[in-house]
């Protein structure tokens, strides 16, 4: 396809008058749109209807024909209504259960062998959007109606040791370096935030996008930054 790549370079720069008129014509395609009058508004958005309608219904039969029979057999425990909007993707023998009434979109989850049993608990109500991701060796644990954003990632362990002695040894980790996180009811993690090893976030908090957390969050505070700092809410009082 080198020769077409050589074709586009000749009309942008406009090396010849074949290659002028392209780019002019080109040009002149970008400024055009269809005519704007009563009946075509009326048949386009006839078609946008139609358009959402197929959309949903695609998703709507995915989820209740294809993707919820699949993560039923996979997980451990999937309870009553729970609706999957995209297919989970697990690496490793983490046990993964779900409580009543979660919407899930396609997160991923992550575990390894460092423990001979590592589990992900999803309490009920809970919301975890596209894209989410957790790293699982041994326990995070979610309580009722809490929101992961898109992005977020929860981990109860780094990928490599914190020693330099022993990454340079390529050492895996151990058990010393995982430590279960546990989020609490009714907390929201933004967007891109992530929650760090060891980490509890009491009932009712929230982290900001993008945050950084490594240490507690108390109850009803909102943490913010990176690291993320802990702000007090006198306005609300933990759910």
């Amino acid at each position: 396809m080198k020769w077409l790549a050589q074709i586009l370079h000749h009309v942008k720069r406009k090396d010849s008058l074949a290659a002028a008129a392209a780019h002019d014509a080109y040009r002149w395609a970008l400024r055009w749109n269809m005519p704007d009058t009563a009946m075509l508004r009326r048949m386009y958005g006839a078609l946008y209807v139609a358009h959402d309608a197929a959309e949903d219904g695609a998703e709507f039969f995915a989820s209740k024909l294809l993707y919820e029979p699949m993560v039923r057999a996979r997980f451990t425990h999937v309870g009553r209504g729970v609706h999957v909007t995209g297919l989970p993707y697990v690496i490793g023998p983490c046990e993964i259960s779900v409580g009543d009434e979660c919407r899930l979109s396609k997160f991923q989850v992550y575990s390894g062998r460092f423990h001979e049993f590592s589990e992900l608990i999803i309490g009920n109500g809970c919301t975890i959007a596209f894209q989410a991701s957790f790293t699982v060796n041994q326990r995070v644990t979610l309580g009722d109606h809490v929101g992961i954003a898109s992005r977020a990632h929860i981990a109860d362990s780094d990928g490599h040791p914190p020693d330099l002695e022993r990454r340079l040894a390529h050492a895996a980790i151990g058990p010393e370096d995982i430590h279960p996180v546990t989020i609490g009811d009714h907390v929201w993690i933004g967007r891109g935030a992530q929650v760090l090893k060891g980490v509890s976030i009491g009932r009712g908090a929230v982290v900001a996008a993008g945050s950084v957390v490594a240490s507690d969050v108390p109850a009803g505070a909102l943490a913010m930054g990176v690291p993320a700092r802990v702000l007090t809410r006198p306005w609300a009082s933990p759910v």
